[in-house]
Formats: C-alpha cells, structure tokens, sequence
C-alpha cells in the first residue's frame, strides 16, 4: 500500500499552485490547500526516489543525453499494457511537455490564416496553441445535454469542412469535463477528420487517470482507419512528474514525423528519464490505488454538493481526477463567485471561464489530494457559505 494520506506542504517548495494569493492580494496561510492547479497532493511513489536517487549518482556529469533504449521500451510496454494498442520505438518523440508539443504541430502543419479546431470548455492552453502560429481559434462549444456534454457533431462536421481549418486539438480524456469519450464518438471523430484531411493532435495526458467502469480507447486504435495522428503523452498527470519536464509524442506516420522534428533533437532530463522509466516499469500498483483514492474523494465531494449546494450540478466524472461544478444557481455572475470562494471560504479552485466562454459560472476542483483535506476544504466552503446568508 502506498501513502495517500500524508498532508505535504508544498509552499516551502515554492510549488506554483501554492504561491496563489487571493483577490485582495493576501497571502493564503500554509493550512490552505489548493484544489487548482492539476498535479496531485501525493508523494511521489517511493520506487521514483530510489531511481532519482540512483541516477543522482551514476548520470554525473548532467550533460547532454540521449534517450536510453530501456526508456523507450518502457513505454512501448506501458501503452501495450494499458492501452492495448503497439507502439515502436522509432515513433516517439520527446518534448519537454505536451503545451509545447501542441503549439510545435500547429507552427509546422498549418499557415498564417488556417484554423485550428477545439472543443471547449477545454484546457485553457489549447487556446494558446490553436493562435500559435497566426492562426484561428475555431471553438466547436459541446452540447450539455441530459445532464452529460456531447459532441456538436453536426457542428464539427460543418467546421472540418471549411477549407481552412487544417488541425484538431483532442482532449481525450476531457479536461475539464471528465469525459471519458466512447469508441463509438472516437470513431466518428476519425471519419470526420479522415474525410476532411484534418490533421488530429490528440492530447492524452490523463489517459492513466480512468475511473472504475470506465475504458479509455486510445486514439492509436484507429491507426489502420487513419494515420495522421500526432498522440501526446506524459507520466506527469498519472505520477505527479510535472516538473520533470518530459513528454513522449508518438507520431506513427513516419513524412508527419520528419516534418515535426524538423531540424531539432531534445535532449532528455536524465533524472527525467530515470523517473519516467520507473513509472513506466513499477507504477501498476500504484495507479490503480491512486485512483481508487480519487474515487472515495469523488464520492465525498459528490454527496457534498447534493447536500449542501443541491442546485449546483456537476458532470459524471469519468477520467482525469477533476471534477466540473456549475455553480451558477448560487451566484449572480462570476466574479462575485471567485470573490468569495477566494476570499471568505479560502476554497482555491481554477475558474469555469479560463477553459472557454461556455465554462463561465463552472469552477474545476482537483480531487487528488488526501481525502481528510478534501473533507476540510469542503467544510471550509460551506461553513463560508452558511455566513454569507
């Protein structure tokens, strides 16, 4: 069993969700816990600080480093375990995170003018890369509909059609909805783009991060449908690696592959390399009882909200370990949302609007955290609330 309890405090380390000050510029005191930012509030599992701890060691000196083939092998293992599709080594491709890799495929695949499809509410980021190389931001909204989001198909089916917009930037699982898309919406995605020549980058960073009675289908599975696909993956989100600073884009289409790498070779972190190995090699076990954890806290904060806030309304969370919240009943607009959960309930969540203007009056919690902070967070918030009234 690993230790999913410990409350860690992260402001020493100048962790940057920590460094957060509320509306009125205060600082937040240390027994604050952010539910923002999403990396997790779990210590590392100790099988990566053995390995850092090891590569500290025999890496030095820390000079420039290539790829080791036991690196690439453990993700060719890792996606054949847990993502049933094969990965060759010659596909990956290394980038210092997946933002990065998203704003490298719209600079190389697409021209001043072009258009870059996304769905949204979505990742704020994504707005960023789809502008990134004097380009549109197309936004295909989704259609929250019977209490869950689908897909605009009719929408995005008009949208791939026009003639320039050349790329969609996927977020499979959803962030920030917690959609866990079907193989049945994947499929029409591929046949969409196939028949359009849309170019996908499919960002699936969370793609470890799937709740109980749920399956993630991974983009690769449709190769043989459709082979302009650009995958981006990362340990970050599934070990809290995030400040590594290491990302595996794998790009199976060998013209798209040149094209992307250009003239440029990353080199490899080496203690990024020994970390992301290990979780790759040691990190079943580990997954699973993380996400089990996120479970219980989803449950927790889901019975919370029925009880104490029964007008907000929240999506199924069924990947990542974020959690949607519409709290619009109880707000006359946003601001004066953010206003007091930052200032009066010191409850420090990423704000609905940031991920697109149809997340306006939603906030976005991180449920990977102890569940006793959980529990005092959301404590926190309603005994704010119940003083307000």
């Amino acid at each position: 069993m690993y230790d999913f309890e410990s409350k860690l405090n992260r402001k020493k380390t100048f962790a940057s969700k920590w460094m957060v000050r509320n509306t009125k510029n205060e600082e937040y005191p240390e027994d604050i816990i952010p539910l923002s930012v999403a990396d997790m509030e779990f210590k590392v599992m100790d099988e990566i600080k053995v390995a850092l701890h090891k590569a500290v060691d025999e890496m030095d000196p820390y000079g420039y480093q290539a790829v080791s083939d036991a690196y690439l092998q453990s993700i060719v293992s890792w996606m054949k375990r847990h993502h049933h599709v094969h990965v060759d080594k010659d596909w990956i491709v290394l980038s210092h995170g997946v933002v990065e890799a998203l704003v490298r495929s719209v600079k190389t695949f697409t021209e001043e003018g072009d258009g870059v499809i996304i769905f949204t509410p979505v990742y704020p980021p994504f707005f960023k890369a789809a502008r990134s190389n004097k380009t549109s931001v197309v936004e295909c909204p989704m259609i929250l509909k019977d209490q869950h989001y689908e897909i605009d198909f009719a929408l995005f089916e008009k949208q791939a059609k026009e003639k320039n917009n050349k790329v969609l930037i996927l977020c499979s699982p959803h962030n920030p909805i917690g959609k866990v898309f079907t193989q049945e919406e994947l499929a029409h995605i591929i046949a969409i783009c196939k028949a359009n020549d849309i170019l996908i980058v499919a960002d699936e960073i969370h793609h470890d991060c799937i709740m109980e009675g749920y399956v993630h289908t991974n983009i690769l599975k449709f190769l043989n449908t459709y082979d302009q696909i650009i995958l981006c993956t990362a340990a970050s989100k599934s070990f809290n690696l995030a400040g590594l600073q290491t990302s595996n884009i794998i790009i199976p289409n060998e013209k798209l592959r040149t094209a992307y790498i250009g003239e440029d070779r990353v080199s490899i972190n080496p203690l990024s390399m020994a970390a992301t190995e290990c979780a790759y090699r040691c990190g079943d076990q580990w997954i699973r009882e993380m996400m089990h954890v996120v479970g219980i806290n989803y449950k927790k904060a889901s019975d919370f909200f029925a009880s104490c806030f029964p007008k907000a309304w929240h999506s199924e969370l069924q990947g990542t370990y974020l959690m949607w919240v519409d709290m619009r009943a109880y707000f006359e607009n946003e601001e004066e949302m953010f206003s007091f959960l930052y200032d009066d309930a010191c409850f420090i969540v990423n704000k609905g609007s940031t991920f697109g203007k149809n997340g306006e009056g939603f906030m976005r919690i991180n449920l990977a955290l102890p569940t006793r902070q959980l529990e005092i967070a959301l404590h926190r918030l309603f005994d704010a609330y119940k003083k307000r009234q």
